[in-house]
């Protein structure tokens, strides 16, 4: 039984010795951010800004040529955010994220457009993906020749987007829409600045008509009220109105804090996390209130207020939790502050607390029966410390693997010479990672002969959608449910000199079900046809 159980493992998470110490070392050296590049749902990446003018034939200036993303940070660090590379060029961004929550990254073109059209990139970050159309002009393409409408009174059909205080940086939220009619096609720059605040835009009118203009607000507001912003370009001028306020003055108490949501280690917060604040406004205005970063994650809101009193503010969470136990946060508004707790829970789905142990069984065969323990002995390898876990099959005990978590990966070091290798190979790999749905990652490769003949291998993992679902596990005693299970398609891949074949059209492939806080509770061993021909299923556990 132990064998049949360590197969499973083996075949769904395989992973080389170099894949993990490379891992490792470029975090521990970098120290790498994490966070999601956002879309608007149908994956196109938010807010889609490209900005210059692309023209075939003529090389790329990185500061001119550009496209702008939005990444929710959720752990500070180094970042690398690239596109893939077509017609010629591709758009590239590293740096460091020093705060938490959406923030917006340029992406510089590089390369040279060989031909005129669209060009649909794909920007990557992390597991996120999305994608942004760069339109190419055709070679020897000039100045675009437009008019503003509305010239030269306001600006017909003006947008102002965002909140506008003086002292108060500018930010992506910040921008204004025009509308311009294009009667020769070609590139733009438009450009204006007034009372701190610029609003400027560049590219290139691909189509004549009437169309509209994004331009980006940067700089910091310096005079309150009604702002009437003159602009400049093609052949006219017009102008729109920013509304200004001054910053709102009062003080901050904490002492009926009301926090919402549920906060656990490693799991990125949500819009339901928040804390409500009570605030005493004395002069009604524009608001930004944010705490310190605590443990991985941080607060703020931002507004108007427009009257004075007591009101409530609401803070929102963004970040992720990097270790369970209480946070104390500082809250500021203006020259008062105060202090709240946040009580991080953890999540753990492969538990390794000393005296935990678990009871399986062979396809609801009471007869059949596979014993995990976890005893105190520990196992140092590879700079890091793992857990030992003792199996017992009938009146045989052995151990069954040295198990370790980073943060949400789970690692397992143990001999993987009975996947059929002649000789003995060591190894640290990842079994588990509790990560967004559809990711899939893939391990190193494995090389080493079997029965003489050379052999190399990798394994393909998937963490099936939908995830935290609910589980029944049927056992010989009875069935029971588990809720919030991840689930992880495991499948084996071979090398064949040139490329990976996968190996499930031959072999099949195995399902396994990890429940919150219990472990692992199903093995499910599919063949080609998809028809399951083993299970291993969770009798009891328990859990310290």
């Amino acid at each position: 039984m132990k064998k049949l159980l360590s197969y499973f493992l083996v075949l769904g998470s395989l992973v080389l010795i170099y894949s993990c110490q490379k891992e490792f070392s470029l975090e521990n050296s970098n120290n790498p951010a994490e966070g999601s590049l956002q879309d608007d749902g149908s994956g196109n990446c938010l807010p889609e800004t490209v900005g210059g003018a692309f023209i075939a034939g003529t090389v790329l200036v990185p500061d001119s040529n550009f496209i702008q993303v939005s990444v929710n940070v959720t752990k500070s660090g180094s970042y690398t955010i690239t596109s893939d590379t077509l017609n010629g060029y591709y758009f590239k961004a590293t740096g460091v994220f020093s705060k938490l929550g959406i923030t917006q990254v340029t992406l510089k073109g590089n390369g040279n457009p060989l031909a005129s059209g669209i060009n649909n990139f794909v920007i990557r970050y992390g597991t996120s993906a999305c994608s942004v159309p760069v339109n190419v002009l055709p070679a020897g393409t000039g100045a675009a020749v437009f008019t503003l409408a509305g010239s030269p009174g306001n600006c017909t059909g003006a947008i102002v987007n965002g909140t506008y205080a003086t002292g108060v940086a500018l930010d992506m939220n910040n921008t204004a829409t025009i509308t311009v009619n294009v009667t020769a096609i070609g590139t733009y720059n438009i450009s204006t600045s007034f009372q701190g605040m610029t609003f400027s835009g560049s590219g290139a009118f691909s189509t004549t008509g009437v169309q509209a203009v994004t331009l980006n607000g940067s700089g910091t507001p310096t005079t309150a009220g009604s702002n009437t912003v003159p602009i400049t370009a093609g052949s006219g001028s017009c102008n729109f109105q920013v509304n200004v306020t001054s910053p709102a003055i009062g003080t901050i108490s904490c002492g009926s804090a009301v926090v919402n949501g549920l906060f656990v280690v490693f799991t990125t917060l949500g819009a339901a996390d928040t804390v409500m604040l009570q605030v005493n406004v004395t002069t009604a205005g524009a608001y930004n209130i944010t705490t310190n970063t605590v443990n991985g994650f941080n607060f703020s809101g931002s507004g108007v207020f427009n009257s004075t009193g007591n009101q409530t503010v609401t803070l929102t969470g963004v970040g992720a939790p990097q270790s369970t136990g209480t946070s104390v946060f500082t809250v500021t508004f203006g020259s008062s502050n105060c202090n709240f707790n946040i009580e991080v829970k953890d999540i753990d789905y492969f538990p390794r607390t000393i005296n935990s142990n678990w009871s399986y069984e062979n396809n609801n065969s009471a007869n059949d029966s596979l014993l995990l323990n976890v005893i105190s002995y520990t196992r140092s390898a590879l700079g890091n410390t793992y857990n030992t876990f003792m199996a017992t099959d009938g009146s045989v005990t052995d151990t069954f693997g040295f198990y370790r978590r980073s943060a949400t990966n789970y690692y397992v070091y143990e001999d993987i010479s009975y996947f059929g290798f002649d000789n003995p190979i060591w190894g640290e790999y990842i079994f588990l990672k509790d990560t967004t749905a559809n990711s899939s990652w893939v391990s190193d490769q494995f090389s080493g002969t079997v029965s003489g003949n050379p052999f190399t291998v990798r394994i393909r993992f998937t963490l099936n959608s939908p995830r935290d679902i609910s589980k029944v596990v049927a056992t010989s005693t009875g069935n029971k449910t588990y809720q919030n299970v991840l689930v992880v398609k495991q499948e084996l891949e071979q090398y064949n000199g040139s490329t990976w074949t996968s190996l499930t059209p031959a072999l099949g492939y195995v399902l396994f079900y990890y429940a919150r806080n219990v472990g692992l509770v199903l093995e499910e061993v599919y063949n080609p046809s998809n028809a399951i021909t083993g299970t291993l299923e969770l009798r009891r556990s328990v859990v310290y």
